[in-house]
């Protein structure tokens, strides 16, 4: 069973992947020859890396770029998607294509399915830049015609005095060394003679600038100033080599911007919003211009501003060399910023227009090759008969020198493209999440039986079906369903195959038939299950038990993205208690401490996530509350009993504890207050933290397994490493969450109608004890609704205990002050490995608390791990429509954290009730008396 599960999870894992990561780069698509006239020879690209809109158009800092977008060129905001990335940026410019999904398979670091560019189209193009960015380009190219040179930009050269201009000055040093030995090297001056030329830089100077110094700094403005007299003086160098031939085309643009703080890879405006300027051949000049300036820019014109998307910047520049647009490409032709005779330029939007045509029409093809053409939906609005018609039709008014309609019906045919691409893209999009829904649901049901099995085998007086024509009517029922079954696979199998799909469709398709007949038979099983259920008030009942813990495990789901979700299943669980038959033998202290509780922890759903913000007194106050706790239990629980050995060993093991949980405290509010100061922090101190954290774990296992007093040891070693590594209020939280989960033992315990025992008696062991003191015995029993409800109040604390305070994101706002009191030196192992330990500390802490929990309440364990995984599969099966591919890298990857968190979450639980059992169960005082009675026993 347990592989089984494993193997079902992994299963869900991956589907997502053919869900919504695949590649949506059409290959070996037709290119389409442009017939339209060149305006010019050459393009120069410049892209200046990391320069936001906001730099260019708000300050002067620019001045002859400013001047050329004003005068004789034009200007505008280009519109970037997300992520607002390197890579994606400049594949964007010069192929055309946002950001592929399937490169996560790659780690965002490049793209997995080879691309066609402006390059590759290019009779030759010279580029200068980074390695990283050239060789996106290089690679998979045949023709040989892309020459780079490339600098390593980690290269140490580069970083004396933080001088950033160093970057950029090296690639228009080598691009003015180029243009200088092509007057003297004829081989070189022959190829540049050519047309159909491309000139790339990639100026990273900007970027660099800007995540060092940040944008509106001295250095970032010095940077952009630098870049802006050197692109003038490269564009007059390349202009004196051809001698002013007017035949050159200049663009500077940027791949993304930048935030304030100096980030990128969001959607914020200043990271999706870049300048462009383009001048030169073929640019159109706008005529009768009156002087207005735009009054969303500081004295930029508005008559020049021709706003973009990024993708179109690829046939712009493809149509002024008159090159094909890359086959890739999904950008449309900005006509307007065209210098051209209408002929020329309806056929060169008629070109853009037969590019995208034919990735679509290989799409088509590619998906109606392998379709069966019963089962078969075509795109209606743009079927195979109407595109030979629609472009039969466009080419008849081309030759009929309708030029105005054949723009317009281009431009038309381009949309239907797009939504075509889309659509055959996504043609096995539903029906795979239709079937991993029901792979989900059949997964759940298989629970449910296992479940159902467990009750009927631990029922005493199991209802028998004494009905022999029943019995075969069901028995017959089990072989029918068992042969649809079989039915169903070939016939789905054959399907699969007919239409050469991947191997893992068969797994996908195959396994929710499996599934669900397990699920459903034998019929019997669930016949003697309705018949327990024999009257609708039950029904009714169970039916809004199902409703109720089903919307409360979507609540769970969403609140891994939205954390003031978990209010609303901690408020309801805050009212349990009074709904309880038993809620007289409750003390009125817990009646009241118990809702106040929930309430507290669901306030902190509502605070900031714990980054880079740090407030030390918040620390300090959830370390004296505690000791003041643990003052009042040593007070209240041990002194009363100190005649007794054990209880005085451990009085003096609790002293130790509020000593060292005292000397933590003020550990971190010296070490946090010299951070403040700049003043050196304490090597000495850091020694000691790495003492007691070594010490810490050990000290609860010194305590007997009486639940109070172990509990009490644990949580007070747990809180105290966890404040170690506290900023702010996430110390109260871990307060409130450990009175709160007590609260809930509590609660369990006067609950559960035990008569002659006491909760300071009770201990973690199974047997009884040689000594005859009083305690539970674990014997496992049936499973009934209250354990429904503890294994959902369980799974809702585990959700609690990270995202109470954080979430995925958090742990990408990393402070160095939050291993303050261990280290200041930079080691990503130790501060990473320290980081993991806080966040598994909750997690202990609910998991030890609810092990006393099943002792009381005598639950199957195994059962109770089942139950939270059908609780996390409700939770999966939510987040799996939530899967995110789009939007920035973060916001992707965290959507499939978020994924894998709900479908590891299960074997995350056995692991730490595996650590929580060592914690409660270990005890070193009888392990070391047992050692000396041993070695007696051998002298």
């Amino acid at each position: 069973m347990f592989v089984i599960g494993i193997f079902i999870h992994l299963v869900f894992l991956f589907s997502i992947f053919d869900i919504y990561f695949k590649s949506p780069i059409v290959n070996n698509a037709n290119t389409y020859k442009p017939l339209h006239d060149a305006p010019a020879d050459r393009l120069v690209l410049f892209v200046v890396d990391g320069l936001r809109a906001e730099s260019f158009v708000n300050y002067t800092t620019m001045p002859y770029l400013r001047s050329v977008a004003n005068n004789h060129g034009r200007w505008g905001i280009s519109h970037t998607r997300v992520p607002t990335e390197s890579r994606p940026g400049h594949v964007a410019i010069i192929a055309g294509f946002y950001e592929d999904p399937s490169a996560i398979a790659k780690g965002w670091k490049e793209n997995p399915v080879d691309f066609d560019s402006v390059f590759n189209q290019s009779e030759f193009t010279w580029s200068w830049g980074t390695y990283d960015i050239l060789e996106i380009f290089t690679k998979g190219a045949v023709k040989n015609n892309i020459f780079v040179e490339k600098l390593d930009p980690y290269d140490q050269s580069f970083s004396s005095d933080k001088n950033t201009t160093l970057l950029d000055d090296w690639v228009f040093t080598r691009v003015k060394d180029f243009f200088h030995k092509a007057n003297y090297d004829e081989k070189l001056k022959k190829k540049l003679q050519r047309k159909k030329i491309v000139f790339f830089l990639h100026l990273l100077g900007t970027d660099t600038s800007g995540h060092t110094h940040k944008p509106k700094t001295k250095n970032f403005i010095t940077t952009i100033k630098f870049v802006d007299e050197n692109i003038r003086e490269i564009e007059q160098i390349i202009k004196d080599f051809y001698n002013d031939d007017g035949k050159t085309t200049f663009l500077m643009t940027s791949d993304h911007g930048m935030t304030d703080w100096g980030s990128h890879g969001t959607g914020d405006d200043d990271e999706t919003k870049t300048p462009y300027v383009l001048w030169g051949a073929g640019v159109q000049q706008v005529q009768d211009k009156v002087e207005t300036m735009d009054p969303e820019t500081h004295l930029m014109s508005s008559e020049n501003r021709y706003d973009i998307n990024q993708a179109d910047l690829t046939p712009l520049m493809a149509t002024f060399i008159s090159i094909p647009v890359p086959v890739n490409s999904i950008g449309q032709l900005p006509s307007g910023l065209l210098q051209m005779s209408l002929l020329n330029k309806a056929k060169a939007i008629y070109s853009n227009c037969r590019q995208m045509v034919s990735q679509y029409n290989k799409k088509r093809l590619d998906v109606e090759a392998s379709a069966i053409s019963i089962l078969y939906q075509p795109f209606e609005a743009f079927d195979g008969k109407k595109v030979q018609e629609i472009i039969s039709f466009t080419e008849k008014l081309l030759e009929d020198e309708q030029y105005e309609k054949v723009i317009k019906l281009s431009e038309e045919i381009m949309h239907l493209s797009l939504s075509g691409l889309t659509y055959y893209h996504n043609y096995y999009q539903k029906p795979l999440l239709v079937t991993v829904t029901l792979s989900f649901l059949g997964w759940i049901m298989c629970l449910l039986r296992f479940l159902v099995e467990q009750k009927m085998c631990a029922q005493t007086e199991m209802p028998r079906n004494k009905n022999q024509r029943l019995i075969r009517s069901t028995k017959t029922i089990d072989r029918v369903m068992k042969v649809l079954a079989v039915f169903a696979s070939m016939l789905l199998s054959l399907l699969i195959y007919v239409q050469s799909l991947p191997v893992q469709y068969y797994i996908y398709f195959l396994m929710p038939i499996f599934l669900w007949l397990y699920a459903l038979t034998p019929v019997d099983l669930w016949i003697q299950t309705l018949n327990l259920l024999n009257n609708k008030r039950r029904i009714y009942f169970l039916g809004i038990e199902i409703l109720c813990y089903t919307l409360g495990s979507i609540a769970l789901g969403l609140a891994l993205t939205h954390r003031w979700v978990l209010s609303i299943p901690l408020l309801g669980m805050s009212l349990w208690p009074f709904f309880s038959a038993s809620i007289h033998k409750l003390p009125k202290l817990v009646c009241v401490a118990w809702p106040i509780g929930c309430v507290l922890l669901s306030a902190f759903s509502f605070t900031p996530v714990i980054g880079k913000e740090s407030c030390i007194e918040l620390v300090v106050s959830a370390g004296l509350i505690w000791l003041f706790i643990h003052s009042m239990y040593i007070w209240k629980c041990l002194l009363p009993k100190s005649d007794d050995q054990d209880v005085m060993r451990e009085m003096i093991i609790s002293i130790i504890q509020i000593f060292l949980l005292a000397s933590s405290v003020q550990i971190t509010y010296v070490q946090a207050k010299r951070f403040e100061e700049n003043l050196p922090i304490s090597q000495t101190l850091q020694t000691v933290c790495w003492i007691m954290s070594v010490l810490l774990p050990l000290i609860p296992l010194l305590y007997t397994k009486k639940f109070i007093n172990r509990l009490v040891g644990i949580n007070t070693a747990i809180l105290n490493f966890y404040l170690l590594l506290s900023v702010a209020h996430e110390g109260l939280f871990m307060v409130t969450l450990i009175l709160s989960v007590n609260c809930w033992m509590f609660l369990e315990f006067k609950l559960s109608n035990f008569r002659n025992a006491k909760i300071d008696e009770c201990i973690f062991e199974e047997e009884t004890s040689s000594n005859g003191e009083k305690h539970l015995v674990c014997i496992e029993r049936s499973i009934n609704s209250q354990d429904f409800r503890r294994a959902f109040f369980y799974t809702l604390y585990i959700i609690l205990a990270y995202f109470g305070t954080g979430n995925i994101a958090s742990l990408n706002s990393f402070e160095v002050r939050w291993v303050l009191c261990f280290t200041t030196s930079f080691q990503p192992f130790i501060m990473t490995g320290l980081i993991l330990l806080k966040t598994l500390s909750p997690f202990l802490s609910v998991a030890c608390t609810f092990r006393a929990i099943q002792y009381l309440t005598k639950a199957p364990f195994g059962c109770l791990n089942i139950i939270v995984l059908i609780f996390s599969n409700i939770m999966g099966l939510h987040m799996l429509y939530h899967v995110r591919n789009t939007g920035s890298w973060l916001e992707i990857g965290t959507s499939i954290s978020q994924y894998i968190i709900v479908q590891v979450i299960t074997l995350f639980i056995v692991l730490i009730n595996k650590i929580g059992k060592i914690l409660t169960e270990i005890e070193i005082h009888s392990l070391i008396i047992k050692l000396f009675k041993n070695r007696k026993k051998y002298v």
